[in-house]
This record gives C-alpha cells, structure tokens and sequence, in this order.
C-alpha cells in the first residue's frame, strides 16, 4: 500500500500518523526490522508478513539466539515467500 492512499498519512507533514516505517522493498524490508524491530514496519507493508514468518523460522533452530537479530536478508528481492 503506498502511504498517501492511507487514512494515516499525515499530508501537511508528510509522513505517518504513527510513526511507522514503510520500506519499499524486500532488503529495505529487512534493513529496518533488523535497525527498528518489526514494530517500527506499517502493517499494511507488503513485505510484513514475510519477515514475521522468517523471523519465526530462523529463531526457532537456536534458543542462543537474541530474539531481536534473527531477521537475515535471504533470496532475492521478490516477493514470494
């Protein structure tokens, strides 16, 4: 979804009522959860969904892990998961 379509965008100034972050693509994706966590990432991103079941996935085989480093980027920049 692109910002300006949003009932959350915030015109005047330019940017979300909430303060989230909408990357607009799978490595930015990745980029901002490992930086701002998964919170900071819109809930209508494309890409969301994606990293919340890799993160899933990859903090599942080590419990030695910190929870917060688990998202690595993998494949390419398509969208399929």
């Amino acid at each position: 979804m692109y910002c300006e379509d949003c009932a959350l965008w915030d015109s005047e100034a330019a940017k979300c009522k909430n303060g989230k972050l909408n990357p607009a693509d799978w490595g930015g994706a990745v980029s901002v959860a490992n930086v701002y966590g998964l919170r900071a990432i819109c809930v209508f991103n494309d890409f969301r969904e994606r990293l919340i079941l890799s993160r899933a996935a990859t903090c599942g085989e080590s419990a030695a892990e910190p929870q917060d480093q688990c998202i690595v980027p993998t494949g390419s920049d398509n969208n399929t998961a």
